[in-house]
């Protein structure tokens, strides 16, 4: 006779559609994580952006078996709907059970109708987890949510989303035959990029940087491995258009999403220098510098608003300490992105690619704190007591019980 599984206590919802950004992926990383402490712990449901109804109903459903509803926002495979920004409360309108999570990736970037598409969300959150210390100080400014939740939201930083168990040294080789080239279109220097492309990562820089490079002298090729939003074709159709523009088409490798990790991993490995130039500076919620740092390539990306952002991952501050790692003011210019690619790549002997497996562990645990304490509280009046700097402790004493526990059991 074989057991059930277990009734979940949490249900992450997102979007069903194929093609997401990196949140939900994220999202299913996490349950991961997560149910390998508690198997079954954590459930996630997708649902059609073209079924919003059923997307509402869905989460009253789990409300109403007493769980907790746990959304990742902003869910970008919706695209511009408005239905994710309204969904639990119109769900909290049909029930007083459960409990309500909403993990913020992002606020400070956020425009403004998305800030104000997701006004009845917030309200009817029971408790915040950022990803991020500048996406939580930002937060605390306001008016929307009292002080107290404010105060109690926890900071818990992202695992990555990809992880480079085995990479093929042939596959590398091979792909960094190929982007070289040969002949006049021989590259001296191949520039990487990774993640989906919206105006926050300024693939129009990517493209006038290569550029600039070329002005140099430098016959530099740029690997793009990503895509644009699905709800926004034009959107590559313009930077194509502006790669031909600055006379660049010759030299850009557009690859777009790369499902397979093997092929992922390998292909990025073939790089020579990694150009992330954040307008929001480089932070601690971007999948796309953690999944790039595990490589040991020079890193280009801007300065980080605060200083504090790498404070509960050291193995990432470590990585932006690195004498390969180049960081540039947000406003830079093309011309000084150029540049710091040629010192970031002066310095590849001494780059670093830093083990991030651990991130998850940390991140499963404090979640699993922050789901317990939202649980016990009163859902007119949830406060989520968690301090950033209690957190880590909390979660290393945790992952260390754990290791010893299968160093044990070996």
């Amino acid at each position: 006779m074989h057991s059930s599984s277990p009734a979940p206590s949490v249900v992450i919802f997102g979007s069903a559609r194929p093609v997401t950004c990196a949140v939900m992926d994220y999202a299913h990383r996490l349950a991961d994580a997560i149910n390998a402490l508690r198997p079954g712990f954590v459930a996630v449901r997708t649902i059609e952006p073209e079924q919003p109804i059923a997307f509402i109903g869905a989460i009253a459903e789990e409300l109403r078996r007493d769980r907790i509803v746990h959304l990742q926002l902003p869910i970008e495979g919706w695209g511009n709907k408005v239905v994710p920004g309204s969904a639990l409360m119109a769900a909290r309108l049909m029930t007083r059970k459960g409990r309500i999570a909403i993990t913020l990736h992002e606020w400070t970037s956020l425009n403004c109708l998305r800030h104000l598409s997701m006004v009845p969300d917030i309200l009817a959150c029971d408790g915040f987890i950022f990803v991020s210390p500048q996406q939580r100080e930002s937060f605390r400014t306001t008016l929307l949510v009292g002080k107290a939740k404010k105060q109690a939201a926890p900071v818990i930083p992202i695992g990555p989303n990809i992880m480079p168990a085995r990479i093929d040294p042939r596959r590398v080789a091979a792909e960094r035959a190929k982007l070289r080239g040969s002949g006049a279109g021989k590259a001296d220097i191949v520039i990487g990029f990774f993640g989906v492309l919206y105006a926050s990562k300024r693939p129009g820089v990517l493209l006038r940087t290569t550029q600039a490079l070329h002005k140099r002298g430098v016959k530099a090729r740029l690997l793009i491995c990503g895509d644009f939003l699905w709800d926004k074709p034009k959107d590559r159709e313009a930077f194509l258009a502006l790669a031909h523009d600055l006379g660049v088409a010759d030299w850009l490798d557009f690859r777009g999403r790369i499902d397979d990790e093997g092929a992922l991993m390998a292909t990025l490995s073939a790089a020579d220098v990694f150009l992330l130039p954040f307008t929001d500076g480089i932070s601690t919620r971007r999948g796309s510098f953690l999944a790039v740092s595990q490589l040991a390539i020079p890193l280009v990306s801007t300065e980080a608003e605060r200083p504090d952002e790498f404070a509960l991952a050291p193995a990432l501050k470590a990585k932006i300490d690195n004498p390969s790692t180049v960081l540039c003011p947000v406003d830079a210019t093309p011309d000084r992105f150029a540049e710091a690619v040629l010192v970031a790549q002066a310095g590849k002997a001494e780059a670093i690619g830093v083990d991030l497996a651990r991130l998850w562990d940390k991140a499963a645990l404090a979640h699993l704190d922050f789901y317990a304490r939202l649980q016990k509280s009163d859902p007119t009046t949830t406060t989520v007591a968690l301090d950033a700097r209690s957190e880590e402790t909390q979660a290393e004493v945790l992952v260390k019980r754990q290791d010893a526990s299968r160093v044990e059991a070996t």
